[in-house]
């Protein structure tokens, strides 16, 4: 089969390589027809990756048909239109059991070297980790449904309330779905901060949010405590930059929660703690999501809840996918995200 494999100088090359096959009774074989690129992919890409290390086929966000599946199979037939949560699990730990998959210590996550991703043609998945594309979303909108599964995740770990103000901290994919999901939470306001303004436009145009500044901007920190009335219920730091922390911090009103979404991975973090204590404030991390979380998603996009193809800016053929990959790293050429096929197929 053809695949983009990030090699061992962090150089993305297609190649021919043997297909991945079923091995056991519950896997499906499925064929690619989508695949977006994710900032996790960017970050191999720079060797900053903790688990996608090169050399290795990357892609996570991944939607595509069902070629053929085990003898234990019940919920998929070939011809099925998927995608795939990227999360292989043991199924059998407390976590599993709980319904907590994103902390099954043995699983493995797909576009890692122990399982191949969506860069490749075709991608091997266990049955508890695919879920069917409904017929009204095409294949670009199916790959979306991983990052807005990312966001659902997000926005329950905030426990976000209708009527609760938000400020997001970049607004690249993540940043930027987060907002419809924010939207239809009922939160409001919502407020967007970046570093680019056609990814502040697609937040506000496309997918609700009500306010956008672009940094870097002095008034910024006052403007916010101006509109959310003294400062933001939830704030989502959604942007690569250890700063944003801080800037979390400082915006944030009394009993406010801060959510950490990007990996800042650069350096550690310094805070101003005094300000987390005299607000009493909440700090949450999140990591990847649960089967709820892609089960809500799901229906998010196909009742048009939430616009998934408002973040997608470039289509690309995989055989551009060092281009893809820069496109995102950089934003340049109004990126935000870019969507690889395998063939012509929507």
């Amino acid at each position: 089969m053809r695949a983009a494999l990030l090699d061992k100088n962090l150089q993305l090359q297609m190649i021919d390589t043997d297909p991945p096959t079923i091995q056991a009774d519950d896997q499906l074989l499925i064929r690619v027809k989508a695949v977006g690129i994710c900032g996790s992919e960017v970050h191999a890409m720079h060797g900053t990756h903790p688990t996608r290390i090169a050399p290795v086929i990357l892609g996570h966000e991944v939607a595509g048909d069902v070629v053929a599946v085990g003898a234990g199979v019940t919920a998929f037939k070939p011809g099925d239109r998927v995608v795939i949560d990227p999360q292989w699990t043991c199924g059998e730990c407390e976590y599993c059991r709980a319904g907590e998959i994103n902390f099954c210590p043995t699983k493995k996550v797909l576009g890692t070297p122990k399982w191949p991703g969506g860069f490749g043609q075709l991608v091997v998945a266990p049955q508890r980790s695919v879920f069917a594309l409904p017929d009204n979303l095409t294949y670009e909108q199916g790959a979306m449904l991983e990052p807005l599964s990312v966001d659902v995740h997000v926005a329950h770990k905030a426990r976000l309330q209708p009527g609760e103000s938000v400020v997001i901290l970049g607004t690249g994919s993540i940043g930027g779905l987060l907002s419809g999901v924010c939207r239809a939470m009922g939160a409001g306001p919502i407020i967007t901060a970046d570093l680019h303004q056609h990814c502040l436009d697609a937040a506000r145009e496309r997918l609700g949010a009500t306010h956008d500044f672009l940094l870097p901007n002095a008034n910024f920190a006052a403007r916010v405590k101006e509109i959310t009335g003294g400062g933001a219920d939830v704030i989502f730091v959604a942007g690569d930059e250890e700063k944003l922390v801080n800037l979390a911090i400082e915006i944030a009103g009394n009993k406010g929660r801060i959510v950490i979404v990007a990996l800042l991975r650069e350096a550690p973090l310094q805070i101003n703690a005094y300000d987390v204590i005299a607000k009493e404030l909440e700090i949450i991390g999140t990591t990847m999501v649960n089967h709820q979380d892609v089960r809500n998603a799901i229906s998010l996009a196909e009742t048009g809840q939430v616009d998934v193809l408002g973040i997608v800016t470039h289509r690309l053929p995989i055989e551009q996918v060092q281009r893809g990959m820069e496109l995102v790293d950089t934003k340049a050429d109004g990126a935000i995200k870019v969507v690889l096929s395998f063939d012509n197929g929507g």
